[in-house]
């Protein structure tokens, strides 16, 4: 189980490199799928996500946009403990279902987008993308879906998109880790085993993040949407 784990964690981190936010849509459905607890899967995916995301922080330090990466980390805070909330209130089949539905909802309005533009830039949508990705982060680990469709519809740069959303991953997911901490579901499991993958999953980040900022912007978009929606329609299908 380990070694699978590691397996697929890698690749995840490859994935999530070359997309800039796509770590938790492969590997939440696969590592549920290979028999382990959602508690152990929504932690590995956040302490994964503070590993390989600080190398790209410093990386593309100075492509950071410090006020959008602020406004979503600030709207983020209180969706981590409304997420940790609902997990204890309502099924979690019906929010990985409802999660899902409206991702892959987002993603598809997006792609038609790209051919009939909409150029509305109400700054109140960065804070509620990231309390979106806050809410998605403690229920079912899609953390980075909500800013990543916010970034692509915004047509940021990039080597933007992927600074901003590093310092909202660093951020955001350690904030995650204290949540589910307070909460005790914290994986003490998860935490060991994420040690022993860490070197593979740093080294096939490094090999995704390069591959990623060498695409075009046009075709970078385009990927990451397919992934956001791959991202709704795996958690509707392994909710």
């Amino acid at each position: 189980m380990v070694v699978l784990g590691g397996f697929l964690v890698a690749m995840a981190a490859l994935l999530a490199g070359a997309s800039g936010f796509g770590l938790g849509l492969t590997a939440t459905p696969a590592l549920l799928l290979s028999g382990f607890s959602l508690p152990f899967v929504i932690t590995v995916n956040l302490l994964v996500s503070v590993a390989t995301r600080i190398s790209v922080v410093w990386r593309l330090r100075s492509h950071i946009q410090s006020r959008r990466a602020g406004l979503l980390i600030v709207g983020a805070a209180p969706g981590l403990w409304l997420g940790s909330r609902a997990v204890g209130t309502f099924d979690a089949h019906t929010l990985k279902v409802g999660a899902g539905i409206v991702v892959a909802a987002a993603a598809l309005a997006l792609g038609w987008s790209e051919r009939r533009p909409f150029t509305f830039r109400t700054r109140f949508l960065t804070p509620v993308a990231g309390f979106f990705g806050g809410f998605l982060g403690t229920t079912t680990s899609l953390i980075g879906i909500p800013p990543a469709l916010l970034l692509t519809q915004r047509r940021v740069a990039t080597q933007a998109f992927f600074a901003d959303l590093g310092v909202y991953f660093v951020v955001t997911s350690s904030l995650g880790l204290a949540v589910l901490a307070a909460d005790h579901r914290f994986s003490g499991a998860a935490a060991r085993d994420t040690l022993y993958w860490l070197p593979g999953v740093l080294a096939a980040n490094v090999v995704g993040t390069t591959l990623g900022l060498r695409m075009p912007e046009a075709l970078f978009r385009r990927f990451a949407l397919t992934i956001a929606f791959c991202a709704g329609i795996l958690t509707v299908t392994t909710a």
